[in-house]
């Protein structure tokens, strides 16, 4: 998912070079800070620099490299990634063992220059972005170095910045309406949804099922300039708008503007003139909440009741949407023992005019491990979930 994601952020601006299910290497045209492109970006978690290209790490090498910090005082720290899915454990494995006497012939270093250091260590392989920040990693007194350990090559790596999981965390679990019945949108998955789109910020943007606004909200932060958000419950509404204003005392964002209006997505075509929405991002009902011991006969039930809430969207959705328009949309996949259950409606979408879009670029096929489903759709899943989501990005 990340990879399809940072395609749709940079576009044209990046040549792929290698791609794994642990890292990806690109050569960046232009001038990109990892400051300013992190907190757009929902699936990624380090944004750094490649410094070198190794056959071996040598001590002596990182050690000039740490020897670069004015601080009295420096704090560094090793990650390890597979470069590419062919690399065999046991060479991965031969760089991870050294690990430890490698920070000490380096602490040696640069005792004997005279510069006092604290090698950061986790109990994981890698260290986390939580254990990055919090160790001042990225802080001129600090550095998380990263081995990219390749089949032919390596690369020795420098961590910039790390994906922003404090305030992530606070505009998911700070915000002031919230409700697990409902059901919640991570805020990052709102991000990738963003990206995925490929829209610009001055598009007319609509969310139909907005909920307590997590959509609207990261679209709000990033500059988007006209959103709406309809959903068919008052009391939603009000909570959605109770967010969106304590998001924008909280960010500063002074004259960012949307609009919120009670509409049944099913008529949702009452609300707005034909072609007079560009972007459609949304999370519609996704079902009551499931313990993952029901029946199969309730679970089709389920499925059958928002096949025909989907298809209704979707027929409202062709009269509003432009003919150049797209939708960003997820779905419930629901996982069980047995099989997991899809929503069997794209052919109806198709009749009605929509098309799944590829999401990812054709040279990026080739990787297994980019695990596109033959629905043309990407899984977004945590282990205990009984109900998956499935992204689609639909166009005319």
């Amino acid at each position: 998912m990340s990879s399809a994601e940072l395609a749709a952020v940079l576009d044209e601006q990046a040549i792929f070079n290698h791609l794994s299910n642990e890292a990806i290497v690109a050569d960046i045209e232009g001038e990109l800070s990892a400051n300013e492109i992190m907190p757009r970006l929902g699936g990624t978690v380090k944004f750094g620099e490649i410094l070198e290209m190794p056959d071996e790490f040598a001590a002596e090498d990182i050690a000039e490299i740490l020897k670069n910090s004015s601080a009295k005082k420096i704090y560094f720290g090793f990650s390890f990634y597979k470069l590419d899915e062919d690399v065999s454990v046991a060479r991965l494995n031969k760089g991870t063992q050294k690990i430890k006497n490698l920070a000490m012939e380096i602490k040696n270093l640069l005792k004997e220059a005279k510069i006092q250091a604290r090698w950061v260590t986790s109990k994981e392989k890698n260290l986390s972005s939580v254990v990055v920040k919090k160790n001042k990693l990225l802080t001129e007194a600090g550095a998380e170095l990263v081995f990219l350990i390749g089949k032919e090559k390596n690369y020795l790596g420098k961590t910039l910045a790390v994906q922003e999981f404090e305030d992530l965390s606070f505009r998911d679990y700070g915000r002031p309406a919230r409700s697990m019945r409902v059901g919640l949108m991570p805020p990052k998955l709102a991000k990738i949804m963003l990206n995925l789109a490929r829209i610009d910020k001055h598009s007319a943007l609509l969310d139909p099922f907005c909920g307590f606004a997590t959509i609207l909200e990261e679209a709000l932060l990033w500059g988007y300039e006209n959103l709406i958000g309809t959903d068919i419950n008052p009391e939603t509404l009000s909570g959605a708008k109770e967010n969106l204003e304590w998001l924008k005392k909280n960010y500063n964002l002074e004259t960012k503007n949307y609009k919120l209006l009670e509409a049944d997505a099913k008529e949702i075509s009452k609300k707005f003139p034909s072609q007079s929405i560009d972007a459609i991002i949304t999370e519609p009902y996704l079902g009551p909440p499931l313990h993952g011991d029901e029946p199969q006969e309730k679970i089709q039930q389920i499925i059958r009741e928002l096949s025909d809430l989907y298809l209704a969207a979707f027929r409202e959705f062709k009269k509003i949407i432009k003919s150049d328009g797209r939708i960003a949309i997820l779905f419930p996949v629901f996982h069980t023992e047995k099989q997991d259950l899809f929503l069997p409606i794209l052919d109806e979408i198709k009749k009605i005019g929509f098309s799944a879009t590829d999401l990812l670029p054709k040279d990026f096929k080739k990787y297994p491990f980019l695990e596109i489903t033959p629905r043309n759709s990407i899984l977004y899943s945590r282990p205990d979930q009984f109900v998956w989501r499935e992204i689609f990005i639909f166009s005319l």
